[in-house]
């Protein structure tokens, strides 16, 4: 029996959706939704699974080793975690562990883990879990396990929260994810870049296990933790109506929160769908109150309509809005801090996150910068403090200084109290239909929600204003008020201690002690690559799929004959020419004759097949093949700068083996 410890690392516990109110038990937000999944594809005849929550249990050091004795550290983490994951690599190293890394940050950056870690997983992990475990048991393994398609979520498991089922009362809130992907495609988001465009969904009746599964372990809130949960708005209201009725059988209402577009706001039946199924909160990027900014963004579904009247009509329904706002696009000048601080006001937001804009690695901001020379190493840079206290771009219109001090600005006087209770209030006047106000909510005052927090003079004053406001137009909101205003507490503290960083950073900007060299790690494919790269797609698809054995290697094989013809014309393509064609079939014929285990001379380039090409289109299959390959083309750049060259990985049977 191999014993496997699955760890979620240490990270900054600021809390999006956290009340304030729960116990001191409480010791993070959500539990490791990633990690119980991987529980749940592990087979327990053979492997024993431990989930590791570092906010709740505790560091990863020698003494928790020695007592749990792992044969393998499984890690995932953002790439803003990567400091951590790397060390938890460590001690698990040296306690004679195997190391594994998945999850976001590495499937963006592989290279930037492989020193660390024995076994990389390179986004989503459905299929390849079980092919690595497969290959431990013969004993061997791969260093890289690589999933190129979509999996169905269909065929993702239920969530296996066995080893810490104790533990589920740290948690502020549950998490069920209901889909992946997102239709939209904002410039600077790398949604699309890690789950595709493609919006892919669990079957309403494992959503509906996962609820309940979450409410029996006496959850009362639970985060649909999709990145765009109306992306697909059909099977986003079927989900609704479930949840109403999911919702009645309980002896306790469960409260939802979830991330989505502002673009419901012209559905008013999902709305109302919205509002009875008890969503108090969701997350919307609102981004800008510059439409030009929206507009090269490609935020075009913000566009639609008045943006404040279309906030106006979420919050009437009662449902709260946390707002994600970023200064620093191309198109704003130093005005756009006082423009984004009226918006805010107008619009009656009841929380708000504001970021500087960054250019995740991947994102078409990113391969925009990169081409404009605007994208700054920042790992050549140490203490930088808060990832909110700085960025990795050269801005258009702004200095990084003009950058840096606007947000500061913006920041503080947004999260005052007196700001926080001008919003408030203006939401508490919008909802039209406030529910009636039951026993508990009628307890709720002044008195008792200052009790909750440490209040200064300032902060009492606004919140009895909001009190005495909601208790004049809308008593049965007080329960909802009053987790905003534990809320904004929370993140009150938290700019506080932001602050005097942001004032560092500035200090350091000022004075040139921040080394601004641009990023070279990775050049992103030549301009001309991506219009080229759609038109000849569909017919050297059609070749590899009628010329190789093996339709499970089919990503592979095309993501090899596109990082070939990129290695072998790199920065000097242009644009297609004839020679460009024949040189693609080749390059298809060669790589299809090596995977079909069959010397050049003896390949036939079509064979017999039944059935009708798949359509690659529906598949979005074009789009992951091209993620793959800059990946893979960044892979092979870096590696001539800082580490050794490694193996190309197309299939987990393929690639250079490790013997244990």
């Amino acid at each position: 029996m191999k014993k496997i410890l699955l760890v979620g690392p240490l990270s900054d516990n600021e809390a999006l959706w956290v009340t304030g109110e729960e116990s001191v038990e409480v010791k993070n937000n959500f539990p490791p939704l990633g990690l119980a999944t991987v529980a749940a594809l592990t087979p327990t005849e053979n492997f024993s699974v431990q989930l590791w929550d570092e906010n709740v249990h505790g560091l990863l050091d020698d003494q928790v080793m020695a007592e749990q004795k792992p044969d393998l550290v499984g890690v995932t983490g953002y790439k803003h975690h990567l400091g951590r994951c790397c060390a938890i690599a460590k001690v698990a190293s040296r306690n004679g562990s195997l190391t594994a890394i998945g999850g976001p940050g590495v499937s963006g950056s592989p290279y930037d883990y492989r020193n660390d870690f024995d076994i990389l997983f390179i986004n989503e992990v459905e299929n390849t879990w079980g092919d690595f475990l497969n290959d431990w048991l013969q004993g061997n393994f791969n260093s890289e396990y690589r999933q190129i398609e979509k999996p169905d979520l269909a065929e993702s498991p239920i969530p296996c929260w066995d080893s810490i089922a104790s533990d589920m009362n740290k948690y502020a809130m549950g998490t069920v994810q209901t889909t992946r992907g997102c239709p939209f495609d904002c410039e600077f988001c790398d949604v699309i870049y890690l789950f595709g465009r493609r919006p892919r969904h669990k079957p309403l009746e494992n959503v509906l296990e996962e609820v309940r599964m979450q409410a029996a372990f006496g959850l009362k809130s639970i985060f649909l933790c999709d990145d765009e949960f109306s992306g697909n708005r059909r099977y986003a209201k079927a989900l609704l109506s479930e949840l109403i009725d999911l919702n009645k059988e309980l002896p306790e209402s469960l409260t939802f929160s979830t991330q989505m577009s502002i673009a419901i706001s012209r559905d008013e039946e999902f709305l109302q769908l919205l509002a009875d199924a008890n969503f108090d909160l969701v997350f919307m990027g609102i981004e800008s109150s510059n439409p030009e900014s929206l507009k090269n963004a490609n935020k075009k579904q913000n566009l639609k309509g008045d943006m404040i009247e279309n906030i106006h009509r979420v919050l009437s329904y009662g449902i709260g809005i946390r707002a994600g706002m970023i200064v620093g696009f191309d198109d704003d000048n130093i005005d756009i801090f006082e423009q984004q601080y009226h918006f805010i006001q107008e619009s009656c937001l009841t929380s708000v996150a504001i970021n500087m804009l960054k250019a995740p690695l991947g994102t078409p901001l990113w391969i925009r910068m990169m081409r404009e020379g605007r994208v700054i190493d920042m790992a050549k840079n140490k203490d930088l403090g808060h990832a909110r206290t700085y960025t990795n771009i050269l801005p258009k219109r702004l200095s990084r200084v003009e950058l840096l001090k606007g947000y500061r600005e913006l920041s503080e006087k947004v999260f005052t109290w007196d700001s926080f209770a001008d919003r408030v209030c203006g939401y508490v006047s919008l909802v039209k239909n406030p529910p009636a106000p039951t026993a508990d909510i009628q307890v709720i005052d002044a008195e008792w929600i200052l009790a909750k927090m440490q209040a200064s003079p300032e902060a009492s004053a606004a919140v009895n204003r909001i009190v005495e406001h909601t208790l004049q137009h809308a008593p049965g909101l007080m329960g909802k008020v009053k987790t905003l205003i534990l809320q904004h507490a929370s993140y009150f503290d938290t700019i506080v201690d932001l602050l005097p960083q942001l004032d560092r950073q500035i200090e350091r900007e000022t004075e040139g002690d921040v080394i601004l060299a641009v990023d070279s790690r990775a050049t992103p494919p030549p301009v001309a690559f991506r219009p080229a790269f759609d038109k000849v797609f569909p017919e050297v698809y059609r070749r590899v799929y009628f010329s190789i054995s093996d339709l499970d290697k089919i990503s592979h094989c095309l993501t090899e004959v596109f990082l070939e013809f990129l290695v072998r014309w790199g920065q000097d393509f242009t644009g297609l020419e004839s020679y460009h064609y024949d040189f693609l079939n080749e390059l298809a014929d060669k790589i299809c004759a090596k995977i079909n285990n069959v010397s050049p001379e003896n390949f036939k380039p079509c064979i017999a097949r039944e059935g009708e090409l798949p359509n690659y289109k529906r598949l979005r299959l074009a789009d992951d093949i091209y993620k793959n390959v800059w990946i893979e083309l960044a892979e092979l750049q870096h590696s001539q700068v800082s580490i050794p060259v490694v193996n190309v990985t197309y299939s987990p049977k393929q690639s250079s083996q490790r013997r244990v």
